[in-house]
């Protein structure tokens, strides 16, 4: 029986055990293509990550991304985690690392014990319904603050709900609700001025995680959204802030990000965090007579 290695680490983590967690497969070429989500489903992390000979030019790996669910087509999520085990295993060098998805490439700055993702280009905002998004969260309308209502992001528009210090660890969130509606996220924060801090929580059942510890694309979102409400300058510059994501949950993570402005339009972000190590282990590389048909084709959703 052969076995194939996998790697468990925590991203955004203060500590083992906290931050968001991932699983990667560094050497995953010749695993059968429709057992790699039977592999995903039987490690159980939010997202399990195999990499694979790259086929873009100027990438350093190619990536295929799943969930318990399913296979999520951008990799977005999982590529500070995944480019930072490659360096710790000595499979790439440190420093910009190139990650292939799909026809994604993601350049990542990555050493031994963290890194930081950016993104360029934001999506174009749009107004959702307040009332959905406070019932969602289940936030009393009372607890929000006095700011625009628009999603942000730099590939999936995420949902941003800001509301008085003190609110965000009583957030109770409505999974059933949102699922009703097709809200796939909302991001409950406070913000700090003064510290630039923002205390978060993050929901996002349509991505497949009720409450997810740390994320990088939500976080690469929440600087577009500072910088048009006005909570970060929109004079040209890099603006640093940083997230303290799980406020009130017991997998606490800690998001340094920038926000760049030129010519007075947000152009990119990017979020950065440690990568601790925790487990590795092999698994098997594929059930008795062969590879069987995957039970799922893809997630609920991508980041």
């Amino acid at each position: 029986m052969t076995m194939v290695r996998f790697d468990m680490v925590n991203m955004f983590a203060d500590q083992p055990f906290s931050g968001s967690r991932l699983a990667v497969v560094p050497e995953a070429d010749g695993l059968p293509s429709a057992y790699l989500h039977t592999l995903a489903a039987e490690i159980g992390t939010p997202e399990t990550v195999f990499v694979l000979p790259p086929e873009a030019a100027g990438a350093d790996y190619r990536v295929r991304v799943f969930t318990p669910a399913g296979e999520t087509p951008f990799g977005g999520h999982s590529a500070l985690g995944t480019a930072v085990t490659m360096v710790r295993l000595g499979l790439v060098e440190p420093g910009t690392v190139v990650q292939q998805c799909g026809s994604r490439l993601t350049p990542v700055t990555a050493g031994p014990g963290g890194g930081t993702v950016a993104a360029a280009g934001p999506v174009e905002a749009r107004e959702p319904d307040l009332a959905l998004l406070t019932a969602a969260a289940g936030i009393a309308p009372a607890a929000v603050v006095d700011a625009p209502v628009r999603t942000a992001g730099f590939g999936p528009a995420f949902h941003y709900l800001p509301v008085r210090p003190g609110a965000v660890e009583g957030a109770r969130p409505d999974l059933a609700l949102m699922d009703e509606h097709g809200l796939p996220d909302v991001m409950v924060f406070s913000w700090d001025p003064a510290a630039r801090v923002a205390t978060a929580r993050v929901f996002a059942p349509g991505y497949g995680m009720p409450e997810d510890p740390a994320c990088a694309s939500n976080a690469l979102g929440l600087g577009e959204w500072l910088v048009a409400a006005g909570r970060l300058p929109e004079v040209d510059g890099t603006h640093e802030y940083v997230i303290a994501q799980g406020a009130g949950g017991p997998r606490g993570a800690v998001v340094t990000c920038t926000v760049t402005v030129e010519a007075g339009r947000v152009a990119r972000a990017s979020a950065g965090g440690r990568v601790i190590p925790v487990a590795r282990g092999e698994i098997c590389a594929g059930p008795p007579g062969g590879a069987r048909a995957d039970r799922a084709g893809t997630a609920p959703g991508a980041r």
